[in-house]
Parts: structure tokens; C-alpha cells; sequence
């Protein structure tokens, strides 16, 4: 009768084989969690990107109506609601909005969008609040009479037939210190 078994050859055949197996899965694996490390880093970032448009459309969706708002020196394509003063790094836009003050009482606010030494700032009520960290460029354009047009520039584009057409949309673009440049069209 023969005895049954593994030899000592086909045990460490086997054993390097496991380790080897182990030593691939592990690679794998630290992919794995490297991959997702960097995907839940990009979405954080996509969020925040995001709630600052949505933050931007909100103030310009619940500005004050033409018929409410002071009349202001802006440009002639804006809302009196809004201004756009051009800067260095870019633009800088203001919008005018009723925040509830007490009851049925309105008042008027201010709300400021502006670059801040550390990012993209909205100043509303004297406070201010880094709403997007890492933005280096601000950029705003009117869509106006068919054409995009850079508010506060000393041409315009608009034909002369058409010299005063109201902005049927505000075009924003952020730009981060990596190149990327991050583009909202809101409708006016």
C-alpha cells in the first residue's frame, strides 16, 4: 500500500504560488483604495463647485425687480438689480436682494461675489464667506442683442441700431490655479 500525501516539492510550489497570488491582490487592492481616494476628493471639490453656482443663481433668480430697484450707474445691459465692476483678477458682481427683515418687512441687501486672496468670496450684510477656495480668476459676460459682451468694456459690440438691449443671460467662469476653468450661464 502506497502512502498518500503532498511532497515537500509540490508544498512550496504551492505556498509560493499562494504568496504570489497574495503579493498581486494586495497591488489591487491599494489601486483600489487610491483610485477611490482621489474620486471622493474630486467629488468634494465638484460639490463645493457646485453649490457656489447654485449660490450665484439663487441671488441673481430672487434680485430686486427693475421697478423696485435704486437706479444705479451700470451698465446698460444689466438689471438695475446688478452691477459688474471690472478687476485684475477678473470681475466682481453685485446683486441687490430683499431678505426678510422681521415681520412682512423686506430689507435690502447688498450681496457681493468678488476674489479674495484665498479663493472666490460672497460678501452679504458686512460679513464675508470663502464660498469656493482655490478660484484665481472671476469672469463675467452678457448675452445682449445677440451678442456676448464684456459689461463695463469701453466698446460694445452691440450694433448701433440696438445700443441699450437688456442681458437675457449672465455667463459665469471660475478659474483655479491648475488651468481649469468652470463655466455657469444663468438666464436673466
Amino acid at each position: 500500500m502506497s502512502a498518500r500525501g503532498f511532497t515537500l516539492v509540490e508544498m512550496l510550489v504551492a505556498i509560493t504560488l499562494m504568496a504570489l497570488m497574495a503579493v498581486v491582490c494586495w497591488r489591487g487592492l491599494s489601486f483600489v483604495a487610491e483610485q477611490r481616494a482621489g474620486i471622493e476628493s474630486q467629488s468634494l471639490e465638484l460639490a463645493d463647485l457646485l453649490g457656489a453656482l447654485a449660490q450665484i443663481e439663487r441671488d441673481v433668480d430672487e434680485r430686486l425687480p427693475d421697478i423696485a430697484a435704486p437706479a444705479r450707474a451700470t451698465a446698460p445691459e444689466l438689471p438695475l438689480a446688478m452691477s459688474v465692476v471690472p478687476t485684475p483678477a477678473g470681475a466682481e458682481l453685485e446683486v441687490l436682494r430683499a431678505v426678510p427683515a422681521g415681520a412682512a418687512l423686506e430689507a435690502v441687501v447688498p450681496v457681493t461675489y468678488r476674489l479674495g486672496r484665498d479663493g472666490l468670496v460672497r460678501t452679504s450684510a458686512g460679513a464675508d464667506v470663502l464660498l469656493l477656495p482655490g478660484v484665481t480668476r472671476l469672469q463675467i459676460r452678457l448675452y445682449a442683442g445677440g451678442f456676448w459682451v464684456d459689461p463695463g468694456a469701453a466698446q460694445s459690440v452691440i450694433p448701433a441700431v440696438r445700443p441699450f438691449t437688456r442681458a437675457t443671460a449672465l455667463e459665469i467662469a471660475l478659474e483655479d490655479a491648475n488651468g481649469a476653468r468652470y463655466v455657469k450661464v444663468l438666464a436673466l
